[in-house]
């Protein structure tokens, strides 16, 4: 019981880190800097702009499927540390936003170091059993479903399709920066998961 309460309790504390690093990095460098980067926010964005509907309830809706897609096919362990996953993010992206850096952050140096902590986040949330309730889930399922295709490989797959109609909707100069945080971050997270498989299989 007192080892499974540990191993719970260290995959929550995982999880919140490896959100506070991403939450920091979009709400200091991306969201600032106006850098489209694929995942759900992005999506909602150029949702919003077609559909008329407001980027919140687009947001809203895609976060929801996300989850529930957790649900179906990656089990109930997955469900719950992804909602805890979401709530975590949602309080430190509240606590970034409220608390900005007094300069402004130049992207030749904040652009790296924001693809740096997003993928080490990414790493945390999914090396613990957990999503960020986002489009990361399609790629657990993809993974779930063919192992040989590893989950940052499916991701900056998704996400460049993202980038793709970002492009078309906010223009090149976002999609040559959110291409370049992409590729930063997905390498970052492809090489702390194979770190983390050569752990598990030693």
């Amino acid at each position: 019981m007192k080892f499974k309460v540990k191993t719970v309790g260290r995959e929550m504390l995982a999880i919140v880190i490896g959100n506070g690093l991403t939450a920091w990095a979009y709400s200091w460098v991306l969201v600032r800097a106006n850098v489209i980067s694929g995942g759900v926010t992005a999506t909602a964005m150029v949702a919003a702009r077609l559909s008329g509907w407001s980027v919140t309830g687009w947001t809203n809706l895609i976060t929801v499927s996300c989850l529930l897609v957790a649900l179906g096919f990656l089990g109930g362990h997955n469900f719950i540390n992804s909602i805890v996953s979401s709530l975590s993010y949602v309080g430190w992206f509240s606590v970034a936003q409220a608390w900005p850096p007094p300069l402004s952050i130049s992207l030749w140096w904040g652009l790296p170091l924001a693809g740096l902590l997003v993928g080490l986040g990414y790493a945390l949330c999914l090396t613990h059993h957990a999503s960020t309730a986002g489009l990361d889930v399609l790629a657990l399922v993809v993974h779930r479903f063919w192992p040989r295709i590893p989950v940052a490989h499916s991701l900056r797959v998704i996400n460049l399709a993202v980038l793709l109609l970002g492009a078309w909707q906010f223009g090149l100069r976002s999609f040559i920066l959110g291409l370049g945080f992409i590729l930063i971050y997905t390498q970052t997270l492809a090489v702390v998961m194979k770190r983390q498989q050569r752990r598990a299989l030693a």
